[in-house]
């Protein structure tokens, strides 16, 4: 979140209290009755910032409602959501962490544009529109809701362009976004989502709030008039909005998919503002049934922007919107440029991947007997595939052949073009989003590589960490948790074949690139402490020489985020995956001993290790045994003598 804009240093908390004794509170963002929202920054992870949310004492039922529901969003793993921290109670109080995202809110984007008089084009929020639904469609999927989409609580990351998801939850509705029944205490579901989804794309398109574009005689929404330009995603967004359960979309993928099929209008870039919008149902002399369609009024031309302002120097703020803007200009072009060639050529395009083989069948190269809207759908993807510079001829094996293990009683055969196909053309094509959203996570330099990836680039990764003290093993267990998050429910030791070995070379090449490695020398009865940072996501490894035979004590303190295991030399696992904490390890017959730390949190995080290597325990030899002792006979009692008495008297003998 940048903050360049609106960060006011009376705002700042007046002693900088420790929260949970790590976070330090820096900026108050926002507050209301019902919570508190602050930046702040983690003193055990180099001061990185991290986005706090307090609930207060009084708020009971919702401090309730966020312990039941922040299990479930710390398990959503999304490139656009933010990374779900801890949950923590103190004096009362309930505090939420969140990982911090660097960018500007789409409501500071649109105020600034409204300053230039622009607004967002046709163009821009048909792209935001593409790139949030299936990031919905992921939480929509595991039961869970955003509940206040607004221009507040989507943010254009400043590394990739990206929309970001911000401050899900219960703590609140930003008025005219929700639909009504959400006004009515009902709890949010998915449909309620894309309705305001809808009322965010007409207020960026207008640049007018909610209670400006909402008729209050007849309810109906007043449409900005660059969309009679593109009627096709109006419509659209009548279904969005629409008061009529049937009438909407089922869910995000079919809004993504109607959505898809728009075409990308000429504009693509900011556009001057219009001095007003059409309404959509005109205030009636009479009353009219609700959600009856009415002719469009005139479309009056937009104003230019003034050339007033032409020369003025432009702020930080609208400098880094304009580079940000730049940064989708490959996208938008890709987009364009398929429009303009047509659907025919982008199927002859999508036919010659670099990359053939015997799967390049009916899934790559359609006939002409397929519905158009099957062909435009495939057209999408191969816009997406430019778009991301992924080699098409790869990504379409790898769906394919995750088709084919998921029907393996189809023997290799990929559905055609007839109607019985229908159902496996939709499942391929659910299949290749499903990969898509998976590969665009990877960063430029890796999506460009896969398709090419050799084995040979593998060994040479491996034997370069290798040479630095590591075992084989314990880089392919490194590699295995990376290559969890591209290649989920296979087995993490297996390198896969192809095409999704691919994935796994990529998976390598990012996970491994990122471990710092340092080697450590024990000596004998000598206490060594060590303090080292481990990155957020990241991993940080030390192989501990010492001497032979002797023994290991060894003490990791740091973030309770943060995970340790103990490898052998040979890789054998000698203290399991766990917390932070203090091991002793039995006499070490080869060296180095593997210790790794990975930090599952949300920002940089410290560590301090102390060792010690003892000598071997002396082998103490067990007593000899006594010698057996032979029996005495025992003396015959005297006459007339008591039996005991003789055998009282006799150890004096």
């Amino acid at each position: 979140m940048d903050l360049s804009a609106t960060t006011d240093p009376t705002n700042t908390h007046p002693n900088a209290p420790l929260i949970a004794g790590r976070y330090r509170l820096e900026l108050q963002l926002s507050a209301t009755e019902r919570s508190e929202l602050w930046r702040a920054a983690d003193q055990l992870a180099g001061d990185a910032s991290v986005a706090l949310r307090r609930v207060p004492a009084e708020q009971e039922q919702l401090q309730q409602a966020f312990r039941s529901l922040w299990p479930r969003l710390q398990g959503v793993l999304h490139p656009q959501v933010p990374r779900f921290g801890e949950l923590i109670e103190q004096d009362g109080a309930l505090w939420l962490a969140c990982e911090w995202q660097e960018g500007s809110s789409y409501a500071e984007l649109l105020a600034s544009r409204r300053e230039r008089q622009l607004v967002f084009g046709a163009g821009e929020v048909l792209l935001l529109l593409r790139q949030l639904l299936p990031a919905l469609a992921v939480l929509h999927s595991q039961g869970l809701c955003h509940g206040d989409l607004c221009p507040a609580n989507l943010l254009r990351r400043d590394r990739d362009g990206l929309p970001v998801l911000l401050d899900f939850g219960p703590a609140g509705v930003t008025p005219g976004y929700a639909p009504p029944e959400r006004g009515r205490g009902e709890p949010p579901v998915a449909w309620m989502d894309l309705y305001s989804l809808a009322v965010v794309a007409l207020v960026l398109l207008s640049g007018e709030e909610p209670a400006q574009l909402l008729d209050p005689a007849t309810l109906a929404w007043r449409w900005p008039a660059s969309l009679d330009a593109v009627p096709a995603m109006q419509a659209v967004l009548e279904r969005l909005l629409s008061a009529e359960a049937e009438a909407r979309f089922p869910s995000a993928s079919a809004a993504l998919q109607a959505l898809q099929q728009v075409p990308m209008p000429d504009s693509t870039g900011p556009v001057a503002r219009a001095d007003r919008t059409v309404v959509l149902v005109p205030p009636p002399v009479a009353p009219r049934p609700q959600g009856v369609a009415q002719p469009a009024l005139p479309v009056v031309a937009a104003p230019q922007a003034s050339s007033a302002t032409a020369g003025l120097p432009r702020s930080r703020q609208e400098l880094k919107e304009e580079a940000a803007e730049g940064r989708l200009w490959p996208v938008v072009i890709a987009l364009v440029v398929s429009v303009v060639l047509g659907t025919g050529l982008g199927w002859l395009l999508l036919s010659r991947g670099r990359v053939a083989g015997p799967t390049a069948g009916p899934s790559v190269q359609l006939p002409s007997s397929l519905p158009p809207a099957e062909v435009n759908q495939r057209q999408q993807l191969l816009n997406r595939l430019r778009a991301l510079q992924i080699d098409r001829g790869w990504f379409l094996k790898l769906v394919d052949a995750s088709l084919l293990a998921q029907y393996p009683e189809r023997g290799g055969r990929l559905p055609g073009d007839s109607l019985d196909d229908a159902p496996l053309r939709k499942v391929w094509n659910e299949l290749a989003e499903d990969w898509l959203s998976r590969v665009e996570q990877l960063p430029l330099e890796l999506r460009t590589r896969l398709g090419r990836f050799t084995a040979g680039d593998w060994r040479r990764r491996q034997s370069a960490l290798v040479s630095q003290g590591l075992s084989g093993a314990v880089v392919e267990q490194l590699v295995s948790g990376s290559a969890q998050n591209l290649l989920p429910g296979r087995s993490a030791g297996d390198i896969p074949p192809e095409p999704f070995r691919q994935l796994w070379y990529a998976a390598a090449e990012q996970g491994l690139a990122d471990v710092r490695i340092e080697a450590i020398q024990a000596q004998l009865g000598e206490t060594r402490v060590v303090s080292a940072s481990v990155p957020a996501g990241g991993a940080r490894l030390f192989p501990i020489r010492l001497p032979p035979q002797s023994r290991l004590v060894l003490g990791v303190n740091g973030s309770p985020l943060m995970q340790m295991s103990v490898f052998g030399a040979d890789g054998a696992v000698l203290e399991a995956r766990g917390p932070l904490r203090v091991v002793n390890i039995g006499a070490v017959q080869r060296s180095p001993v593997q210790l790794l730390v990975t930090n599952e949190g949300l920002a940089l995080a410290l560590i301090t290790l102390s060792l010690r290597a003892d000598p071997p325990q002396l082998a103490i030899p067990a007593p000899a045994a006594p010698s057996p002792v032979q029996p005495q006979p025992r003396p015959e009692p005297a006459p007339g003598s008591e039996p005991g008495q003789a055998a009282a008297e006799s150890p004096a003998n």
